[in-house]
């Protein structure tokens, strides 16, 4: 699996570079995430922006992480149109709020925990 991990003082963003995130793919995420997740920061941005097809199991390892990560906030970046489908029809899109840009889920994220 190709990605790129870049942290901040507040944010992770965990870029896939892959197009597809499938049955295939799923199992490598799953696995780097839970090796890496010490290393994450509060905020844990996925970028989907080269994903341009999912299927139940990249859905799955998504929601997995969201488990195992309960002490951070996630937020999905970058979903194509049948992505953010996909994750509406699950309801996913009410655990993690999805944005069109990493700036703009920065921008959500900092206005949010000034607001608590």
């Amino acid at each position: 699996m190709k990605y790129e991990i870049i942290n901040s003082e507040l944010f992770t963003v965990f870029e896939v570079k892959e197009t597809h995130f499938d049955a295939k793919l799923a199992p490598f995420f799953r696995h780097i995430v839970a090796d890496l997740h010490n290393q994450f920061r509060p905020v844990l941005l996925i970028d989907l922006s080269n994903v341009s097809f999912m299927d139940s199991s990249g859905l799955g390892a998504i929601m997995e992480i969201y488990k195992l990560l309960r002490d951070k906030e996630l937020m999905i970046v970058g979903a194509s149109t049948s992505v953010n489908e996909l994750m509406h029809l699950t309801r996913m899109d009410k655990l993690m709020p999805s944005f069109f840009s990493i700036e703009e889920a920065m921008r959500a994220a900092i206005e949010s925990d000034i607001k608590h």
